[in-house]
């Protein structure tokens, strides 16, 4: 840099001076700067715009499966009977149940002992003792050497509260579970065989030596479904993708089950899909009609500073505006979506009288001297896409879901479903636009915008480094003249000091 003399012997303010210089200077790197700014926004816009565009196709991938249509309620004529409740896919419309016998649930072997325990938490007090559990493993209904050995719970009438012990004996893994309940400790069988309690010694239990009752065997429920018989454990089971629960006999007087599409879930996701449709119409179509203000420009770093906070925001906000004005590749995407809505449905079996959106009762906004303004908005007529899912089901899958195999390109799209259509073009769109700006969230990547900002820093490098070489001419100038004049200066005074001396 060498050394910079600033008005030593003009008195001039040099570094004001070189710094005014400078700032014409530096008026190609401040376009350059703006212009990267403007870039920048531009990319951003398009994110955002790329954002939405992925919500609503994520959004849509439940309306192109064809079981997202085929969902079924099922309802009894007679609760009171059997109730129904879809839990799969039930291949019938309707089911006649007649109910023989309930199911009666079978009782385990248990055995109980009364208590004269007064708090199951506080220890039982009296001598220590063995309970020892023994289980009748081979069935044959007596508990002998050939059976389990049995299985001991030391218990410190000291320290152990009937709930310790109830504790103790479920953690033994014995085969029985132990509870208390009205004063009675209950231990029931865990796998319906007899068991046998023993103490090793007088205890306030009152325990003592006792064997199990038998327990008893359920029976099943007997009914038949569409006149065939069936048996059932429990009064509640599953049959053809409906869980059904028998409640009371019903010989000679059947109850009809019947199955049907569920409307309310059809029409929740189609009309969800709409208004979401609806939300992603109105923001881009906003986007690429926000008004462009060519007299506002993007602010340095150095203007904001200069600017109060809130007179520096708005001056960005309105340089910002319109950096999507009438984008060729979101209003060409929008051209695509409202194609893919509006084109019937083509291909053979299609109903003619339900291959289209308004058939069904989702169309463009009712005629009207503003109707032009909605831009593409759907709007839903909710009675009669109510009694279109109802009445033509398979017509309303058909239109939305309908999927073709073939390789040609005009064909496939006119055999397409509304949603697998809308589905491939949000992807074309969302490509296009990925490809311009870059996807969400990245920094660095081979996007055309991308590009551009790079070839932006490169270029303001370039000058920067000019601008510097620029500079230090400047002072090197002025140095210079300082030089000169101090030297000037100098022979000057001693001119006038020889004359002084003559």
């Amino acid at each position: 840099m060498g050394i910079r003399i600033s008005g030593m012997a003009s008195g001039l303010n040099t570094e004001n001076m070189i710094k005014d210089l400078m700032k014409a200077q530096r008026e190609p790197v401040n376009r350059l700067q703006r212009s990267k700014y403007s870039v920048e926004w531009k990319r951003d816009a398009y994110r955002d715009m790329n954002t939405i565009l992925a919500d609503l196709q994520n959004s849509m991938k439940s309306l192109r499966m064809s079981g997202s249509f085929n969902k079924k309620i099922a309802s009894s004529e007679n609760d009171t009977i059997a109730s129904a409740k879809v839990a799969g896919k039930p291949s019938l419309s309707s089911y006649s149940i007649e109910v023989e016998s309930l199911a009666k649930a079978g009782t385990p072997p248990k055995a109980e002992f009364n208590l004269a325990v007064t708090d199951p938490k506080i220890p039982i007090g009296g001598s220590d003792f063995t309970i020892t559990i023994s289980k009748d493993s081979n069935g044959d209904g007596t508990i002998d050497s050939n059976d389990t050995v049995g299985v001991p719970i030391t218990v410190s009438g000291a320290n152990d509260s009937l709930d310790s012990i109830i504790q103790n004996i479920n953690n033994a893994k014995a085969g029985v579970k132990a509870s208390y309940f009205n004063n009675k400790l209950v231990l029931t069988s865990e796998d319906g065989k007899q068991f046998k309690v023993d103490t090793s010694n007088s205890n306030n239990l009152n325990i003592g030596s006792t064997t199990s009752t038998a327990g008893t065997v359920g029976t099943p429920a007997k009914f038949k479904i569409n006149g065939v018989e069936y048996t059932s454990a429990t009064n509640s089971f599953s049959f053809d993708g409906i869980d059904l629960t028998l409640k009371q006999a019903n010989v000679g007087a059947p109850v009809v089950v019947s199955t049907k599409t569920d409307e309310d879930a059809v029409f929740n996701m189609v009309k969800d899909f709409v208004d979401k449709y609806n939300a992603v119409l109105e923001t881009i179509n906003k986007k690429i009609a926000e008004p462009k203000y060519k007299s506002y420009q993007p602010l340095l770093e150095e203007e904001k500073e200069a600017l109060p906070e809130k007179t520096a925001e708005k001056l960005e906000n309105m340089a910002k505006s319109g950096v999507l004005l009438r984008d060729p590749i979101l209003t060409s995407g929008l051209n695509e979506l409202r194609r893919a809505i509006s084109t019937p449905l083509q291909v053979a079996g299609t109903n003619p009288a339900f291959d289209t959106l308004s058939e069904i009762g989702i169309g463009g906004a009712p005629s009207g001297k503003n109707a032009y303004l909605e831009n593409g908005k759907l709007y839903i007529d909710e009675t009669k896409l109510r009694e279109s899912i109802r009445n033509n089901g398979d017509d309303v899958l058909k239109l939305f879901t309908n999927y073709s195999s073939s390789s040609n390109a005009s064909t496939k799209y006119n055999e397409s479903g509304v949603a697998e259509r809308l589905y491939n073009q949000l992807n074309q769109v969302i490509d296009k636009i990925t490809k311009e700006a870059g996807a969400v969230g990245t920094i660095a990547d081979d996007s055309n915008l991308s590009k551009k900002i790079k070839q932006t820093d490169d270029d303001i490098d370039r000058w920067e480094d000019r601008l510097k070489m620029i500079e230090d001419r400047y002072w090197k100038q002025f140095s210079a003249m300082e030089k000169a004049m101090s030297k000037a200066q100098s022979q000057g005074s001693w001119f006038a000091q020889m004359l002084g001396q003559k």
